[in-house]
């Protein structure tokens, strides 16, 4: 019998090698280097330069706070109750539930926002996470804590298609399991 979801393992990432600490001590050393270079050679371009992006940056951030206050003061009473029930897991493994949840409330964090996700929520345009970010980091990561195959993702029938959290359920819950040694 397959333990209860609570019981899965968390996500272990590798640590960094001592050869790619060094090369990015040389990257940042360089870039900032480049960056005082530039700020001696041509101050005006530059602190214009800055001031424009901070700006940018502020404005930003500002909308999506509001955006991501919207969204919590909607939902200030759910959890991941809330969201496991709107899913018969009847169909659907528990374990992929809860990784999916638990994985993107971490990706929801590095975005300064924490708030009960639904399975209606748009990916990119209510939880503002990016193809990139779902591909690179969220894919491999549920993958793992789920034992999920990737190899052949192309024989889902989910595949180019997940949009909402509930595609993204349904599409690991899709992928064939990964052999046990």
């Amino acid at each position: 019998m397959k333990p209860a979801s609570r019981h899965m393992p968390r996500i272990k990432h590798p640590s960094a090698t001592l050869a790619s600490r060094w090369l990015g001590y040389l990257l940042v050393t360089g870039l900032a280097g480049g960056f005082l270079w530039a700020l001696w050679a041509h101050p005006a371009v530059v602190g214009a330069l800055v001031a424009l992006a901070m700006g940018g940056e502020a404005v930003s951030r500002a909308r999506e706070k509001k955006h991501f206050a919207r969204l919590l003061q909607t939902r200030s009473e759910e959890s991941i109750c809330h969201f496991a029930r709107s899913i018969d897991c009847r169909d659907v493994d528990t374990w992929v539930v809860r990784a999916v949840y638990e994985e993107l409330q971490t990706c929801l964090a590095h975005h300064r926002a924490q708030f009960p996700v639904r399975m209606t929520d748009r990916l990119r345009k209510d939880l503002q996470i990016d193809g990139d970010e779902l591909d690179l980091s969220l894919v491999p990561d549920i993958a793992q804590r789920t034992g999920r195959d990737l190899s052949s993702t192309q024989a889902n029938p989910f595949f180019g298609k997940v949009t909402t959290v509930g595609d993204l359920v349904n599409f690991f819950n899709a992928q064939p399991r990964l052999a046990v040694a």
